[in-house]
């Protein structure tokens, strides 16, 4: 016979605790980016239409793999470590203010750091250990998502998102 030996309460306190937070974190940062990308992505297909960023586009794909990697990691060093700083300083009573910087931090990440992964996808893909890192990071990313989805927080946060982006959608409509 296969018996399970219960875990003490500590252990279950800590890993109830920790799959809360990872559920909030997924939950939030996933509704973050449901709302803004379908905001941004006319002016990401706007942008990826100008001869110039396919220009770049271009040279970002002939890179070769480290410095590829290089041109990644310069803005996700400054706009990363933003959104944590967002989230500490709405921690610390600043409310608007980290709210405006996580959503800032979150654009300028859409915007650039999104753009220039696509872009050398295939030269950064030549980097054995980053492939490897990549999608051990992929499918923790796919288990905290698949974990997230099975709760009720995540089936309401789905229903706010659609929700605001209908409405979104009409208000351009609108406006033309």
């Amino acid at each position: 016979m296969n018996e399970r030996k219960e875990r003490p309460a500590w252990q279950r306190i800590v890993r109830g605790t920790g799959r809360f937070v990872v559920v909030v974190a997924v939950v939030g940062y996933t509704v973050l980016d449901e709302l803004l990308f379908p905001v941004f992505r006319p002016l990401i297909a706007w942008l990826t239409r100008l001869r110039l960023f396919q220009r770049i586009g271009e040279a970002l794909g002939r890179l070769p793999p480290y410095v590829a990697l290089v041109a990644l990691g310069v803005p996700l060093l400054v706009i990363e470590p933003a959104k944590l700083l967002a989230v500490w300083w709405a921690a610390q009573g600043h409310i608007v203010q980290g709210t405006v910087l996580l959503l800032v931090a979150q654009v300028l990440s859409l915007l650039v750091c999104e753009r220039i992964f696509h872009a050398a996808y295939r030269p950064l893909m030549r980097i054995g250990w980053l492939k490897a890192l990549l999608a051990w990071l992929f499918a923790l990313r796919d288990r905290a998502i698949a974990m997230a989805r099975a709760t009720v927080a995540w089936r309401q946060a789905v229903r706010l998102s659609r929700a605001v982006a209908l409405w979104w959608r009409r208000m351009i409509r609108w406006l033309r």
